[in-house]
């Protein structure tokens, strides 16, 4: 029995030094052993088939084996039989420590049952098996640290708990995979298996306790132990920090004192000095000076060394690529020769496989990839979501969306559009059929259509909850949950889907589908194993099963012999490899920050080995480990070193450079730094990446700078190719985009409006606010999905037609207005609200009890409205002529009829609150009133500019219609008014003051006489004020400019005159075809209507940006605006 040591720096050769002794002495009559860590295995393997390859294939076969601890533990115990209990995962476990913390946790001080704290606890039972630590040292440990630090000593009695009870439930049924090595110790004194053999250990950076015992067990058994560390000596120096070979000095310290220990003899350790990996001078330097204090710098020139500063971490994966496309293409290297290594596999990951793929580089990614965005994972997460919240809109189109349920996109669309308009959730989904619709529905078929696509959905989902309900074990929710998969052909779609994926090459998604189904299927039978007849909750279930998925991941293998390899330095597997991109040179990556602790922190740690019990190392030992790493890392590559970090990440966020940046720089001081972040560099690379890179040049030509001359050859190239030619000039106009909207072909036009342009005012007016979303909304008919929301127009539809209905009574049951009580009012709006709410028509706020509050507020709203608006008949010689007038279809009045220059026909539709008249000597004066949800008033700058044409419009028509004389246009404000005030009012002032928040808004006719109609009581009011309507009368009788918006009877003429003209002049733009894009700037609000627009996304409308212009709406005075008016309307 004998122990030797090989040791030297990286890059000496110890690896090639044992297989070349396995080599020598493969007849020697000892069977051989490698044993090595677990991502080292399949390169051990394929080494020792290169070192035997001129000996005879089965003496190979026989004598030489490679191994890992795990693997060893499999086969001993194969052989010596002991246990026949079922392996506990590491899903199995997260499992059960969620159990038990939800179980325990009110007799837990510092652990809950998060996911952060599972993952902790399980790192900490881990850490314990590993070490050695049993229950009984653990309670001995709190016994010695609690006289002197109740702190630590709560912390051990969380971790006692959960590691006692986690033992109490495995102990009889399975085995702990971090217990397999502690059994292996025990059980290789029952085999021979190892007994005067020869093992090499190789590639290891330290060893666990439980590594440590099986060691001293080999030692007494095999006829020699080879151990290999990377180191430059075998004595330990003094100071940690400024040797990076001081943890592996450790380790052979520890050997050495076990081969003591067991009585092992210990050979003369054999030292490789000779550094035979690096093939430049460059590389040798790095390995002697990256860690050495002091360094010494580099006086050649540099050739294998690179440094790329990139602009954000896309850009530096881009470079990677083109620089392996050149190694490849030029240097003539195997994918297999180049290796990419990175301390932020999570990041970089996503961008080396979306990358390389477009470069056409085949790539491995050495990780363990989240399960959690599979469809299966997805599909089946959503089905618990959709009982855990209760049928939520997330939940049940997740589960919908997976892909599984044989449901059409367009079928999924129309759903979803639904649901959200009529927030379709909870019972609503599972209790009766929908008959949700407004006047925009579609009609009955649609809804049946609806009805049957819900019914579909829901009815396996009802079916499995009733299945699930009432008291059930985790092995009949489990059953329930496979009976439902199996049942629904879940399994056969995912054949089918993977099928798929495999003849259209995607076979790494295939294999990741395959293997999501196996995984899935062995989560339950985690559950089951584990949990077994145990009562559960569903709720409780759910978060175990979710617990097990989350901690389940999807392991990848190399594809192909020849691919490049992406890995995290401190797994990094790479051998004999030329070429190494180390990426993401950043600060706090290279090398890291320091991490975590864990739930034992170093000051606890310290305590504990100083109570005689050693753990796992420290925060500041695993920053030495972590620097060691890095060494490794920077020694991996034969020929080149490729070194890059970004000055950005991909959302912007500035990063700094790693010192280790700033130390080869030092110490390569030849050493050019290139970058794109000035200056970016095209080349010429696969057809896909040139093709981007010529656009990228032509979009440069095109803003006047200068490029290099081959991309004209370039752009010749693919503009003579057959593949590429239509492409190319489908890019080459898209580089000509501007957002500038052409005119539309006149054939178009009347294929979008037909014949006969039907339109309404409103309309008009958005077409004046930007005829450009003008045309997105009423000529391609562009909306966005409707969704439960309580608007003002749907408060203010049900608010008019309460209206309305109330005249419609008073007219009915001929109740006299100037009579009705305020009890009678009330009555009847009450009434005519209950019946509404009863009809079919739904009002969206009503669906949900969440509104039936709005409602009540709205029937007060209402009920005050109505109230304020009979008070301003009641004090009015004016009387209501109409409400609800209508201009077009089935209504009182034909629709206004416009004949455009060209002879086109305009017809406008378009209805009117109300109507009121007074019968005067010389003629019947009309006034229209509008009722508004909101506050609003007539603002001549608006009407100047098209913007607000509505009422002048109405009261033209009705003038033209009726023969009357224009009295006035006012807004009813429809609104909920809030009183604030710093003193205590009486109930008459607080009356008096909402009275004020209905007074009507708008224009009126200048005449006193006119004005004392509209208000009969306007001479008895304070100052001559009116409380109905914009206007005040002076002492002398005369109307006062302050606090009276009015016109002129000449004024109105030319208002009305202007109204005609300025609607043919739009109904002619929109027939032209002018869809231009240009919203208005109010100068007086500093509003425009891109603030609120839907389209703005679509038309990216920047002021900044060439042609984008507003069309300014004035701030001008009443007299300058009508000037121009009467200038306008008197043009011929």
């Amino acid at each position: 029995m004998s122990l030797q040591i090989i040791y030297g720096r990286s890059g000496c050769g110890k690896t090639q030094y044992i297989f070349n002794e396995i080599s020598k002495n493969i007849d020697n009559g000892r069977k051989k052993y490698i044993i090595t860590p677990e991502q080292f295995s399949f390169s051990a393997e394929k080494e020792l088939l290169r070192s035997l390859e001129d000996e005879e294939q089965n003496s190979a076969v026989i004598n030489a084996e490679v191994l890992t601890f795990a693997r060893m533990a499999h086969r001993v115990s194969s052989e010596v039989g002991g246990s026949n209990k079922t392996v506990l995962s590491n899903c199995g476990k997260s499992m059960l420590i969620y159990s038990i913390l939800s179980n325990k946790k009110n007799n837990l001080k510092f652990l809950g049952k998060s996911d952060s704290n599972i993952d902790m606890v399980m790192t900490q039972i881990t850490e314990l098996k590993k070490h050695g630590v049993t229950l009984e040292n653990l309670k001995t440990l709190m016994e010695q640290v609690g006289e002197n630090d109740l702190y630590l000593e709560n912390k051990l009695q969380d971790i006692y708990t959960v590691y006692s009870k986690f033992q109490e439930k495995i102990v009889n049924n399975y085995v702990d995979e971090n217990d397999a090595l502690t059994i292996l110790e025990g059980q290789l004194d029952a085999t021979d298996m190892f007994k005067n053999t020869e093992i090499y250990i190789d590639e290891f950076v330290g060893f666990t306790k439980q590594e440590y015992a099986i060691i001293a067990k080999l030692l007494k058994q095999a006829s020699k132990v080879t151990i290999t560390v990377t180191s430059n000596s075998m004595e330990k120096t003094d100071e940690a920090s400024n040797d990076i070979f001081f943890s592996n000095k450790e380790t052979i310290e520890k050997i050495l004192r076990i081969a003591k220990e067991t009585k092992t003899a210990v050979e003369e350790p054999v030292f490789l000095e000779k550094i035979y990996r690096f093939k430049s001078k460059e590389l040798n330097h790095i390995e002697r000076n990256l860690y050495n204090f002091p360094y010494k710098k580099y006086d050649g020139s540099v050739e294998n060394l690179s440094l790329f500063l990139a602009n954000n971490q896309y850009s530096e994966i881009e470079e990677v690529a083109r620089r392996i496309l050149e190694l490849v293409r030029s240097k003539k290297f195997r994918y297999r020769d180049i290796s990419v290594i990175t301390k932020n596999i999570d990041v970089y990951s996503n961008l080396c496989r979306a990358i390389f793929k477009e470069y056409d580089i085949p790539v491995f990614i050495d990780e363990k990839r989240d399960l959690s965005q599979n469809i299966l994972v997805k599909y089946l997460i959503s089905i618990l979501d959709i009982f855990a919240r209760n049928w939520s809109y997330d939940s049940v189109f997740n589960y919908i969306k997976c892909g599984f349920l044989n449901i059409t996109p367009s079928d999924i669309y129309l759903l979803e559009n639904y649901a959200l308009k009529w927030e379709i959730k909870g019972s609503k989904w599972y209790k009766a059929d929908w008959n949700f619709h407004d006047e925009d529905s579609t009609g009955k078929e649609t809804i049946d259509h609806i009805n049957e696509l819900r019914r579909k959905i829901v009815t396996p989902l009802v079916e499995l909850k009733n299945n699930l309900s009432g008291n059930k074990t985790a092995k009949q929710i489990s059953e329930n949950l496979y009976n439902f998969l199996i049942k629904n052909n879940i399994d056969k779609v995912l054949e089918s889907k993977i099928k798929e994926l495999n003849d259209m090459q995607k076979v790494d998604i295939a294999a990741e589908y395959e293997t999501s189904w196996k995984i899935v299927m062995q989560v339950l039978d985690e559950i089951v194993l584990v949990f077994g007849d145990e009562n559960i909750t569903f709720e409780s279930y759910m978060q175990i099963l979710k617990t097990g998925l989350g901690e389940s991941k999807l392991g990848t293998i190399p594809m192909a012999q020849d691919e490049v390899t992406v890995g995290d330095v401190d797994r990094s597997r790479s051998h004999k490899i030329k070429a190494v991109f180390i990426i993401g040179l950043n600060d706090g990556m290279f090398p890291s920050i320091n991490k975590a602790e864990g739930f034992l922190n170093d000051d606890d740690r310290e305590k504990i080995k100083q109570n005689g019990v050693e753990l796992a190392k420290g925060t500041i030992d695993r920053i030495y480990e972590d620097n060691f790493n890095i060494y490794k890392a920077f020694t991996t590559a034969e020929e080149r070193i490729f070194l890059s970090y970004s000055s950005s990440d991909m959302e912007g966020k500035s990063l700094r450079p790693s010192v280790l940046v700033s130390r080869i720089k030092k110490i390569f001081e030849g050493l050019k730094e290139t970058s794109d972040v000035i200056y970016r560099k095209s080349e010429i690379s696969t057809k896909e990446n040139t093709f981007k890179e010529l656009l990228i040049n032509l979009r440069e030509f095109r803003d006047g700078n200068e490029i290099d001359t081959k991309w004209f050859d370039v752009y010749n190239l693919y503009n003579e190719s057959e593949e590429w030619h239509e492409k190319l000039a489908s890019a080459v106009k898209a580089l000509n985009y501007t957002n500038t909207a052409e005119k539309i072909k006149k054939e178009n036009v009347e294929k979008m409006y037909g014949s006969t342009l039907k339109t309404s005012v409103s309309k008009l007016e958005q077409y004046s606010g930007c005829p450009f979303s003008y045309y997105l909304k009423y000529g391609l008919k562009l909306n966005d999905k409707e969704t439960f929301n309580v608007e003002a127009v749907d408060t203010g539809s049900f608010m008019h037609d309460v209206i309305d209905n109330f005249f419609g009574i008073i007219e009915e049951r001929n109740i006299n207005l100037k009579e009705i009580t305020d009890e009678e009012l009330e009555k009847i709006v009450a009434e005519i609200v209950s019946e509404k709410l009863k009809l079919d028509r739904n009002y969206i706020f009503t669906t949900t009890s969440k509104y039936k509050v709005l409602s009540n507020r709205l029937q007060k709203v209402v009920t005050m409205s109505v109230k304020y608006i009979v008070q301003s008949l009641k004090q009015s010689e004016f009387e209501v002529f109409g409400h609800e007038l209508e201009f077009g279809g089935d209504g009182q009045y034909k629709p206004i009829t416009v004949i455009t220059e060209d002879g086109k026909k305009v017809e406008i539709t378009g209805k009117i609150d109300r109507v009121d008249i007074m019968k005067n000597p010389d003629g019947t004066y009309v006034r229209i009133i509008d009722y508004k949800s909101s506050v609003k008033n007539i603002d001549l700058n608006q009407v100047f500019y098209g913007l607000q044409l509505q009422l002048l419009t109405y009261l033209n028509e009705t003038c033209k219609v009726e023969d009357f004389i224009p009295a006035g246009v006012l807004y009813f404000n429809l609104i909920n008014p809030t009183i604030g005030t710093d003193k205590n009012l009486t109930d008459e002032e607080v009356e008096e003051k909402i009275r004020q928040e209905f007074k009507m808004k708008g224009l009126i006719l200048a005449d006193v006489n006119i004005i004392k109609k509209m208000d009969t009581n306007i001479e008895n009011e304070p100052k001559g004020i009116s409380k109905i309507i914009p206007a005040t009368i002076k002492k002398d009788g005369e109307i006062s400019d302050r606090g009276t918006s009015a016109v002129t009877k000449e004024q109105f003429v030319y208002l009305q005159k202007y109204m005609e003209k300025i609607i043919k002049q739009i109904s002619e733009e929109i027939l032209q075809g002018n869809i231009e894009v240009k919203p208005y700037y109010n100068a007086s609000t500093k509003k425009t209507p891109c603030e609120y627009c839907k389209y703005k996304s679509i038309c990216r409308f920047d002021e900044n940006t060439k042609n984008n212009e507003y069309k300014y709406i004035s701030k001008l005075n009443k007299d300058a605006v009508l000037e121009m008016i009467k200038n306008k309307a008197d043009e011929g």
